[in-house]
């Protein structure tokens, strides 16, 4: 984890994260807010061999294949059962020839036995953004650092608002708006599901430094109440609990929409 985060800070490196959700989509079944998408799936496989083309573009895996320990009871038996399945496939896919980086450095909190670390942890991510001009490129609903102190050490904040759900089928319009909005000193931030993965690796070879690193913000919500489920966060789409695409619209913040620059319907 400190190594990922100080690799970012240190580089201004760009990261793509893959998960049992990136590894649905690229093996053909859906998954949470993306469907089956054959093309998503392609260019999933495409960028998880490139770890290790450059010190300043990381690739990350979640921290599962060795002991589980680390890890809570719940999240222990999720990822036994995925590796006792894929595993074997899983590994046909990589590129074992140089390390991969940690997949979790936006899901700090929640599923770690020892939540002692999550605290330090959380101040040195806001050291990523810290005095930077950033462009969160996030679903419609997802809000990230709306009624919290996550990202207030930013020098400015402006939001590109994608679709909620398939955002991959909407991939031209939004990589097209990002190199409309973004300066090329910009720190660009995605909360996407998959598409985030693809997304980070196209900016950063077009020379931005860009971050997949959705669920930040739902961690730090969860880490700031002590929870000890997976709770709801107001105003926020949450694909990993019941009914979390429900989201109150009531919802106002004149800061937050004074930061959208461009919505993708």
């Amino acid at each position: 984890m400190d190594e990922t985060i100080d690799a970012i800070v240190e580089r201004r490196a760009s990261i793509s994260r893959y998960g049992d959700g990136e590894f649905d989509i690229i093996f053909g079944r859906t998954q949470g807010f993306q469907g089956l998408n054959y093309e998503l799936g392609e260019r999933l496989k495409e960028v998880l061999v490139h770890n290790g083309e450059s010190d300043r573009f990381l690739v990350a895996l979640p921290d599962c294949f060795g002991s589980l320990e680390h890890f809570i009871p719940e999240a222990q038996i999720h990822w036994k059962i995925r590796l006792n399945k894929e595993r074997y496939q899983w590994y046909r896919i990589m590129n074992r020839n140089v390390p991969y980086y940690h997949a979790q450095i936006s899901r700090f909190y929640f599923d770690w036995a020892d939540k002692s670390q999550a605290p330090r942890w959380a101040e040195k991510l806001k050291k990523i953004w810290s005095g930077r001009n950033v462009l969160i490129v996030e679903g419609a609903k997802s809000r990230m650092g709306v009624g919290n102190d996550l990202f207030d050490g930013a020098n400015s904040i402006r939001r590109i608002l994608c679709p909620a759900v398939n955002a991959f089928n909407s991939y031209n319009e939004i990589i097209e708006q990002v190199r409309k909005c973004a300066n090329q000193d910009d720190l660009i931030l995605i909360a996407l599901g998959q598409t985030a993965t693809v997304l980070a690796y196209d900016l950063y070879k077009m020379g931005y430094q860009a971050l997949d690193i959705g669920h930040v913000d739902v961690e730090y919500e969860w880490m700031k109440m002590g929870a000890i489920k997976k709770e709801r966060i107001v105003g926020r789409f949450m694909n990993e609990i019941d009914s979390g695409a429900f989201v109150d619209e009531s919802f106002d913040n004149s800061k937050y929409l004074s930061q959208i620059v461009y919505t993708i319907e």
